[in-house]
């Protein structure tokens, strides 16, 4: 069986960072075990995946393009995210 590609944060113009988060400019809470319902940005500075489940069946994705390529991803060194 073929796997679906996943939407990820990296696509959507709705993704936002402000301070230490990120969050959806549409309002959807993107991670259920944060405080606040937004992941940290600790999260993309390492280049982590950013597919949320809320993301797959949104309504309002936006895609603004190709994802971004996995070794473009984060601007910590490997050894620095560890």
């Amino acid at each position: 069986m073929k796997e679906t590609k996943k939407r990820t944060l990296y696509e959507c113009s709705h993704a936002r960072v402000k301070s230490d988060c990120i969050y959806c400019f549409k309002g959807y809470s993107l991670c259920l075990r944060s405080h606040n319902g937004h992941p940290d940005i600790s999260r993309l500075a390492r280049g982590q995946r950013l597919a949320f489940s809320v993301c797959q069946s949104c309504p309002d994705f936006d895609c603004m393009g190709p994802p971004v390529p996995p070794e473009e991803r984060g601007w910590l060194k490997k050894k620095e995210a560890k």
